[in-house]
């Protein structure tokens, strides 16, 4: 088997380094220099193989970066280790041991082959081709793509969509993008796109995308509790007391968005199907959010029965701004259960 040759004869570390790795910006200088060069090597490497045999490398590769990399991913951004060619925050950091390009490969390749199948010193298990699922993904904002969807169609929609915690993924995920050939003006698109959740985002003209999401704003628009704590947020920014002035339009954005969502998930559930969600509650200058709440509330107009929000049993810690400013309140994060009506 190919996977099995990869792991165990690392034939790019014999491959030329004739390509050079994609970079970003806020990616460059990541790895240190024979990790790069391996990198490219691998690149070039895996090219010499089928389609089939080059995602599940590429895939590999994408596992490893943060390992053998000098960041680590920290909620909104990388942190970047000492060692690093280039300027850190005021604090420093060492994240401890880079690992070796071809040792994490090579540990990867063998993890992907187990759970294919291929124990035992990786000799091949024969695969059952009934039980292959067969999996699509979608690229794409789930904004543009839940309305395009069929309705009353999905047994059950299982979600965890990002968190109205101000983190930014397309910083956290910077090294994975560009190795997948995200350009800058592609990862700023990105950030726009994506769900708002982060400070940077702008508002959304949600009802261009889809007119069908007036009652969905609406509903927000009742929500008393979300619409005190939307007021409270607005005074702070009025007042300069906000570290940062995007807050009260990015937890406006992210409310009504959602709500949306929620909208499209129950037009395109059958009747009695289950939609399962996990989430975080958070806080802001003080005011803890009852994101739990407050989207279960959205869920009960929209069409859906709330059975049950499962509280996980090590809560949220606060930020250090939070806890120095305001005290220890801890978040819940929970998983909600929605049944369509």
């Amino acid at each position: 088997m190919t996977l099995i040759r990869w792991a165990n004869e690392c034939p790019w570390q014999c491959s030329p380094s004739t390509q050079s790795l994609p970079e970003l910006a806020i990616t460059r200088g990541a790895y240190p220099t024979e990790t790069k060069e391996s990198i490219e090597r691998y690149l070039v490497a895996l090219t010499n193989e089928n389609e089939r045999v080059q995602s599940v490398l590429l895939f590999a590769l994408l596992c490893i970066l943060e390992s053998i990399s000098y960041t680590s991913k920290d909620g909104q951004y990388l942190r970047w280790d000492v060692r690093a060619k280039r300027r850190t925050g005021a604090k420093k950091f060492i994240k401890g041991q880079i690992i070796d390009f071809s040792q994490a490969l090579k540990n990867k390749i063998e993890e992907i082959l187990i759970d294919m199948g291929y124990a035992d010193q990786l000799i091949a298990v024969p695969c059952d081709e009934k039980n292959i699922s067969h999996i699509r993904l979608l690229p794409g904002s789930c904004l543009d793509i839940l309305p395009s969807l069929p309705e009353y169609h999905y047994n059950v929609i299982i979600t965890s969509p990002p968190y109205c915690n101000r983190y930014d993924y397309t910083r956290t995920y910077a090294l994975e993008l560009a190795l997948l050939g995200v350009t800058e003006q592609h990862l700023l698109s990105l950030r726009q796109q994506m769900l708002s959740c982060t400070v940077e985002n702008r508002v959304k003209d949600l009802l261009t995308i889809s007119p069908h999401w007036k009652y969905a704003l609406e509903v927000v628009e009742k929500q008393a509790v979300l619409q005190r704590i939307l007021q409270y947020l607005e005074l702070q920014r009025e007042q300069g007391l906000l570290n940062n002035t995007g807050i009260p339009r990015m937890v406006t954005g992210y409310f009504q968005e959602m709500a949306c969502v929620i909208y499209e998930c129950a037009k395109k559930l059958k009747t009695g199907a289950f939609l399962m969600m996990v989430n975080d509650n958070v806080r802001y200058a003080g005011a803890s959010i009852s994101v739990d709440l407050i989207l279960s509330s959205f869920a009960e107009e929209l069409g859906f029965i709330v059975e049950e929000i499962l509280v996980l049993p090590n809560g949220k810690g606060n930020s250090s701004q939070q806890m120095g400013e305001h005290g220890r309140d801890p978040l819940r994060k929970c998983v909600y259960i929605w049944r369509k009506r």
